[in-house]
């Protein structure tokens, strides 16, 4: 049984992906918003320019690293716990056989269930990369705003988009406005929250 629980984890780590994927994609949102310029196109006309872009691009770039970073880690770990399942549900299945064996039937379904949960693996990487490329797309927005002296930021949840699978919370704040906490406007008394502060929302 040790032999093959080694082989199905050579196989298992051979066919689950890596982070590729995730990289190539934050690679492109980045260069999208960043490089072409994409970042100013959600930016009112009085808003910043091409050559703040080009000053806060070192910043831009850190938090380009810090989500390939958080996407690698969060594929090897889904890679990893995928692995494990795997093979724990091979064990299991190796330990529950009757002395007279298992018919074939028995056998493919056992066959295609192993390599559905190693398959998986290629969605949830996917899902991490979409993840993590929306908080980079919002991050550049956030950092570009905020150095253009905005007061405050409107939320956008993509709940409306057939097929999305949005969580509530986002598109229960859809529309709603957050004030920056430490704005121009607010320190004078201008403005005053009512859904509260953009830096609490979790």
């Amino acid at each position: 049984m040790l032999e093959w629980c080694r082989k199905l984890r050579v196989a298992a780590q051979r066919e689950t992906p890596d982070d590729t994927v995730a990289r190539k994609h934050l690679t492109a949102i980045y260069s999208r918003l960043v490089i072409d310029g994409g970042a100013l196109r959600d930016q009112p006309p009085d808003g910043p320019k091409k050559i703040t872009v080009e000053k806060l691009k070192p910043e831009f770039r850190k938090e380009l690293d810090r989500r390939i970073f958080a996407s690698a880690n969060l594929i090897k770990l889904n890679r990893e716990q995928a692995i494990e399942k795997t093979i724990q549900r091979f064990q299991g299945w190796v330990t529950s056989i009757p002395p007279d064996g298992v018919s074939e039937i028995d056998r493919r379904e056992v066959k295609s269930g192993f390599q559905k949960s190693v398959k998986d693996m290629d969605f949830i990487s996917r899902r991490v990369a979409i993840d993590q490329g929306h908080k980079l797309a919002s991050n550049v927005k956030y950092l570009l705003a905020v150095q253009s002296g905005a007061i405050a930021l409107r939320w956008h949840s993509n709940w409306r988009r057939p097929g999305y699978k949005y969580r509530q919370d986002h598109k229960e704040r859809d529309e709603k406005i957050y004030l920056l906490r430490d704005s121009w406007a607010l320190e004078q008394g201008l403005i005053k929250p009512v859904y509260g502060f953009y830096d609490e929302i979790t």
